[in-house]
């Protein structure tokens, strides 16, 4: 089967058992590791309608079985793990880790502190509505931008995914690459020491 060309990483039956938390699992039929967002809207864009799309996160809630996955797995890397502040917004890239951006919005005095305990990256998040101390994603989020499995880029408005406990209504293979969250202001010191507090009663 002919694949679309990439700029990024394309593996064929890579194990994945290395990039969950828990170190199981058989190979991907393929592993897609995109350079830049044209590179990932090109894969899938050229990608054989048939073959299903599995986005993957930093692996800390996913099980893979023995068997693998028999799809395109796509997993996000350096290009989508950027986060910028602006105004009472943070805007994240789908690979930035939670504990992360909760650290970076805090240094700006932006109250984000709920993603610090979280484990995984703010794509997984979002797909999961996360959340902890009564606080969730579904709180902040604003939109969420991404590439559909045709390979077109689109927003989504953070109602429209009508998240809930630990679910989301994303279009099926819909790749999350970035997502915009509103959030209140507060003492940078204060946050700190609240996130060293979460992190001390964990």
């Amino acid at each position: 089967m002919t694949l679309p060309e990439v700029r990024g990483t394309l593996t064929p039956n890579r194990p994945l058992a290395d990039l969950t938390w828990l170190r199981v699992g058989g190979p991907a039929d393929w592993l897609f590791q995109p350079a830049d967002l044209a590179d990932l809207q090109g894969f899938l864009a050229g990608l054989d309608p048939s073959i299903p799309v599995f986005p993957m996160g930093v692996g800390s809630n996913l099980i893979v079985r023995d068997g693998g996955l028999r799809a395109a797995v796509i997993r996000l890397g350096r290009g989508f793990n950027g986060i910028e502040v602006q105004g009472d917004l943070v805007i994240a890239g789908a690979a930035a880790l939670d504990a992360h951006v909760a650290r970076k919005a805090a240094e700006a005095g932006l109250d984000l502190t709920f993603l610090r305990t979280i484990p995984g990256a703010i794509g997984g998040a979002v797909r999961m509505n996360a959340g902890c101390y009564g606080t969730y994603v579904a709180d902040h989020l604003v939109e969420i931008q991404g590439v559909t499995r045709a390979g077109v880029a689109v927003a989504i408005q953070a109602a429209d995914l009508h998240l809930r406990y630990r679910q989301s209504d994303l279009p099926e293979g819909f790749v999350i690459t970035q997502a915009t969250l509103r959030t209140s202001a507060a003492d940078p010191a204060a946050l700190e020491a609240r996130m060293l507090d979460q992190i001390a009663k964990r």
